[in-house]
């Protein structure tokens, strides 16, 4: 058995082409972003932002505080 791991960090010189080959990912439906978006504004900031802690979010987390 082998087990073997990346150092990203190795790569940061291609970062640039990966952020372009994912953009295109999103933009065609191939891959799929997730947000928790929690509303409620500035007053649940601190329950929201101990969702982070607790694993209790899924994607990224965003705190809606105002109507656009």
């Amino acid at each position: 058995a082998r087990m073997e791991g990346i150092v990203v960090f190795d790569y940061a010189d291609r970062y640039h082409i990966a952020v372009a080959e994912m953009a295109g990912y999103l933009k065609d439906g191939r891959m799929k972003s997730r947000e928790d978006v929690v509303e409620g504004g500035i007053k649940v900031f601190p329950e929201t932002l101990l969702k982070l802690f607790n694993g209790e979010n899924f994607g990224k987390l965003v705190l809606k505080v105002a109507d656009e």
